[in-house]
Order: C-alpha cells, then structure tokens, then sequence
C-alpha cells in the first residue's frame, strides 16, 4: 500500500512539472513571436529584413494550436506583409487563417479573412474577385452584427465600383456605409466616407455637391487630430477639392486649395506620392491660369515622380508639359514628351491615359489627325465595352450571393418547420392510436383532404399572382423598349452621323470638331445609367423650363441636319401645368419624327408646329420628302411607339402621307 501511494504521488508530480514547462515553453513562443512581429514592423530597418521577419514570425505561429491567439497571430503577419507590398505572401497566409477560421466556425475570422482578400484583389486591380470577397465578407459582418466592420467592407465595395466608373453604385454604397459609420459614431470612417461620396459626385459632374462633401470632410479630419496619419489626410483632401475646382475650369479657387496641401508639414518625406500630385495639380493650374507660368513646378513634380518610380505620376506629369510645349508650339518637344508618355501609359495599361495622348497627338501632328482619331475612337469604344461589362458582373455578384443566401434562410426554415411538424405529428399520432386507433385514423384522412385543398388554394393562388406579375414585366420591358430606341438609339444615329464625315474629310478642323462628338457617347452612356436607376418622369421634371428643352431638341435639328426646319411653338401654353407625362410623351413623339425624317425622308424643309386649342395640345409634323404608301407600309417600331405614346395618354394619333409629296403627322394630345 505505502509504495501504490508513493508511485501516485510521483505521477501526479510528473503531470505537474509537463503541465508546468508546456506553460513555460508557450510563454517563451508568444514572447518570441511577438519581438518577430515587432521587428517586422520597425521603418529603421530594411526590407529584406523586415520580410526576413514576418516570415519567421509566420513559421512559428505555424507550430501553434488552432485557437483564437494563433489566428489573430496570423492577421498580424498578414498586415506586416501587405505594406511590404508582399502580396502573394500576404495572400497564402490569409487563406490560410481562412480555413482555421472555417474549421472552428469562427464567423469573425471568415470575415476578416474575406475582407482581406478582397484587399489582395483590389490591390492587384482584380476588381471583380475583389467585390466578390467584399460582398461575401458583408453578409457575415452582418449576421454577426459588426458594425465597423461592416461599415469599412461596404466602403471598400464603394471604391470597386468608384474606380469601375460606377459613380452611382458608389454613391448608393457609401451612403449605406456612412449611416452605420455615423450610427457607431466612427470618426475615421465618416471621413472617409465623406471622401468618397465627394469623388463619386465629381465623376458624375455633380460639382457643387462633391465640393459639399469633400468640404465635410475637412471638418471632419478636426476630429481626428490624435491621428498619426491627421496632416496627410487634410494634405488629401485638399487635393481633392483642388481637383473638383480643376475639373470644373475654376482654376485660381484650384490653386489655393493645392497651395494649401503642399504647406502640410513634412508632407515630402512622409508621403512622397502625394505631395508630387500636389505640386503637378498646383504647377497644371498655375498653367492653366497663365500658360507662361508653372514650367519649374511641371519639372520638379516629374523629377520627384520618377525619383520614386511613381508610374501614373510620370505618365500625368509628362501629359501636362506637352500641353505646356505646345501652348509655346514647341511640336519637336511636346512631341517627345507625349511619346514617352504613350509608351508608358500602354505598357502600365493605363487606358484613360493612352486617350488623353491620342487626344494630344492630333494637335501635335495634324497631318496624322485621322489616325489617331480611329485609334482614339476604337480604345474609347472598347473601354466603354469593359467597363460596362465589368460593372454588369458586379451587379451578377451583388445578385447571386443575396439569391444564395436567401435560398438558404428558405432551406433552414423549411427544416425546422418539417421537424416541428413531425415530431408534433409524431406526438399527437402516437397518443391518439393509444386512445383510439380508429378515430385517429379517420382525423388523419381529414386532415390530409384538407391540407390537399390548402395547398391547390395555394397553388392557384401562385398561378393569379405569377400572371400579374409577367404583366407588369411586359409593361415594364414595352416602357425601356421605348426609352432605349426613343432616346439612346435617337443620340447614337446623331453620333454616327456626325462622325461619318471622317469617311469623306479629314482636315484638321473636321478632326477636331469630331472628336468633340466622342464625348456625347459618355453622355449616352450617362443617359442608359439614369434609365437604369431613375424613372423616366425625373429627367424631365427636373428640368424647370419644358419649352427651352423643345427650342433645343428643334434647334440641334436645324443646326446639324441638312433639312431646314421651321418651327413654331404656342407662347400661351403654360408648360408648367401640363401632366410631366404628357410632356415626356410628347417630346418623346417629337424627337422620333424628325430622326424618321433624318433617315428616310430625304426632305429639304421640315415644319413642326406646336399649339393648344381649348384642352387640347397639338403636333404637326410636316415634310416634303418622299413619302410613302401608309396603306402598304409596314409600320417600324418607331410608328409603333409614336402610336403606343399617343395611347398612353389618351391621345389621337394621324398620319397622312403620299409618294412624292411628304408625310404629316398629326397628334393631338388631351390636358387637364
């Protein structure tokens, strides 16, 4: 008995003194661990050796147990590569810490994970797989109710869609992102919420309000005076200001503000790339204000810009000291530096920059005009192509991952009820045939019958409800079917016209005069934007005066087509008392006459007259051109939606046309 007591008391001791040195060996880990990562983060020492690191930080967090220490170990690692710009590092550990999150169900770790991916993404301009991660990282802050989080992940969504040229989405995003941010009261978040939303106003040409918010925004940085990033920010956002003032042609108010950032103490040795974007935004506009001043600065940008290989800075630098030599018709000069600037921009892959030099060259080298104007005109269409199609995956992300998941919730619900209503149905089953076998079974037959009937209700009442619904889906799909070929299709055949004549001259002056047309198809691309996110009613009640838009829709025919047209439009008519509706269906009906007199008409004059009689607004659309037979004449689908216009309103259409001697159309429309 005495030695079964000693051989106890020795394994207990033994069990001690493991328990107690596996304790002191995690102590020394952790301690070892944290001087990796901390050596790993100090500026004073080099790169290689900050790398060195991280990557021996990484090893020994490797060794450790999946627990909630190791993972957050693990993010740490993670943020000590992605400054070092070791992204593909920075990538194998997240994913790494993705899959210890998943077997641990820690939904926090998934997130975080996810949301860092996104980063690795969007910092390698993968934009689609980015929002991807973003959208898929924000229905899991969301569950778990992190709102920083969530706010943050929505914001960086924000920014996908800003740099995809998706001002609208963005706009929509941060919005979302700033009522979380203001609700937690995260003073870094709404600055840089209030950034964004001014940078998504400025790219739709809302001027007044992105300078509305970018001013916000430096009020907001005062709240932010215990951050050690304070001066840089007020550095940014001055430059954004200066930037809105810039696109918008007011230069002196540019300047003071790009004046201002430059002053920011240590902005130089602390931010190298911004302070040169400050000094080339200041020495452009000094230019811009006077075209014999801002050369020194222009120099000194580019020098700093290339001290740092800063490629987009170097590309922007050069694009403005061409535009200074050839202010000074220095061709030899601003030739070479628009060269540079070309090459760079297309082995970087930047697009819009390439443009900006196509642009350049047909001032430079007009005898080359034509050439590059093609060049201009296929790079713009097939970006236009990208990025459309870029911003519809998007839009495909955002779609099938909410579908995902609310098949899911479906899926989740239907089991529990079936489980409910089984075991319930189990219960009752069971006691009934202990009480009375038959009687059970004779309320079973009832029940069934009647759950047959409950569900042919239901099913019937599927099939009324999926009817109304295919109706209003053909409503809607006939109303953009018009927009589309009543606006979108109206503007493109202008273009097209008007672009066509490169076909037949290309002097310098139809060079230009053309490439200021390519700017419309942006504008058509804003018009399909607004169609898609605005009802049809918006674009014209926010426009004050209807008559100014018919006198400019009349004027735009005269001005750029071969008929000459007259027009006459009742000054009584008190447009501001007549149904929006009615005037978007009569400008509408109005804008697809004359492109169906532009087209086929083959007409030398064309009157339009607009007059009311009593509750009556007329249309009279005459032409002397070919005319044609209305009996045998197949009616287009713009005959078809002047008539469709006509019946939405109430209103009588008529047309009366001959061979030889033109076509009139005749509408009357009825107001209250």
């Amino acid at each position: 008995m005495k030695y079964f007591t000693l051989l106890i008391l020795f394994i207990v001791f033994i069990s001690c003194s493991e328990s107690k040195r596996e304790e002191q060996e995690m102590t020394v880990q952790s301690q070892k661990i944290d001087n990796y990562l901390s050596l790993a983060q100090k500026e004073t020492i080099s790169k290689e050796m900050r790398i060195r690191f991280g990557d021996l930080a990484y090893e020994t967090i490797r060794k450790n147990k999946n627990d909630s220490i190791t993972r957050r170990n693990y993010f740490k690692v993670a943020n000590r590569y992605f400054p070092l710009y070791e992204l593909e590092k920075y990538k194998k550990v997240t994913n790494e810490v993705l899959e210890l999150g998943k077997k641990s169900k820690d939904s926090a770790t998934i997130g975080k994970a996810l949301y860092y991916l996104g980063d690795y993404f969007f910092e390698n301009a993968k934009n689609d797989s980015a929002y991807w991660y973003y959208n898929n990282a924000e229905k899991i802050y969301n569950k778990i109710d992190d709102k920083e989080n969530l706010a943050n992940t929505i914001l960086h969504k924000a920014y996908v869609l800003l740099y995809e040229k998706d001002f609208l989405g963005s706009e929509t995003a941060t919005i979302k992102a700033l009522d979380i941010s203001l609700n937690i009261s995260d003073k870094l978040l709404v600055y840089q919420c209030y950034g964004n939303l001014g940078s998504a106003l400025s790219g739709l040409g809302n001027y007044e309000k992105a300078l509305y918010y970018h001013e916000k925004a430096l009020l907001q940085i005062e709240k932010l005076k215990d951050n050690y990033l304070y001066e840089d920010f007020k550095a940014q956002t001055f430059n954004n200001i200066g930037l809105v003032y810039q696109n918008n042609n007011q230069y002196e108010k540019a300047l003071a503000n790009f004046s201002q950032g430059l002053k920011i103490n240590n902005l130089l040795r602390t931010q190298p790339v911004l302070y040169s974007a400050l000094l080339d935004n200041y020495a452009y506009s000094k230019f811009k204000l006077d075209n014999n001043d801002g050369f020194e600065e222009l120099n000194r940008a580019l020098f700093l810009r290339d001290s740092i290989n800063n490629i987009a800075g170097i590309i922007k630098s050069k694009i403005h000291l061409t535009e200074y030599y050839l202010s000074k018709s220095n061709s030899f000069k601003a030739l070479q530096l628009n060269n540079e600037a070309y090459y760079l921009a297309k082995e970087s892959n930047y697009n819009n920059e390439i443009l900006k030099t196509l642009d350049l060259y047909t001032k430079i080298d007009p005898s080359k005009g034509l050439s590059y104007a093609k060049q201009y005109i296929t790079l713009s269409d097939s970006l236009y192509d990208l990025e459309r199609a870029t911003r519809n995956k998007l839009a495909r992300i955002e779609y099938e991952t909410d579908e995902i998941i609310h098949e899911n919730q479906e899926i989740s619900s239907q089991k529990k009820t079936i489980l409910t209503v089984s075991i319930l149905v189990a219960f009752i089953g069971g006691l009934l045939f202990i009480i009375l076998f038959q009687r059970a079974k004779q309320k079973e037959l009832m029940f069934t019958q009647e759950q047959q009937k409950a569900n042919e209700e239901i099913y019937q009442l599927m099939l009324d409800q999926q009817t109304k619904i295919d109706e209003v889906k053909n409503i809607e799909k006939n109303r953009i079917a018009r927009e589309l070929h009543d606006g979108i299709m109206n503007k493109l055949a202008s273009t097209r016209l008007n672009l066509f004549v490169l076909t037949k001259r290309n002097d310098e002056e139809t060079i230009k005069k053309c490439i200021g047309h390519i700017n419309e198809i942006q504008n058509i691309e804003k018009e399909v934007r607004v169609i898609a996110h605005e009802l049809s009613n918006d674009t014209f009640s926010e426009k004050g005066n209807f008559k100014t838009i018919l006198t400019e829709l009349l004027t735009e025919q005269r001005e750029l087509y071969n008929p000459e047209c007259v027009y006459e439009i009742d000054k009584d008519i008190v447009w501001e008392n007549i149904d929006i509706e009615i005037k978007m269906h009569l400008y509408r009906i109005l804008q697809e006459a004359l492109n169906n007199c532009n087209k086929y008409a083959n007409a030398e004059n064309i009157y339009v007259n607009i007059d009311k009689q009593e509750k009556i607004v007329t249309l009279q659309i005459t032409d002397d051109g070919d005319g044609f037979n209305t009996n045998k004449a197949k009616k287009g689908i713009g005959m078809k939606n002047m008539l469709q216009r006509t019946e939405a309103v109430k209103g009588d259409f008529k047309i009366t046309s001959e061979i030889g001697k033109g076509t009139t159309i005749f509408i009357k429309l009825p107001i209250n």
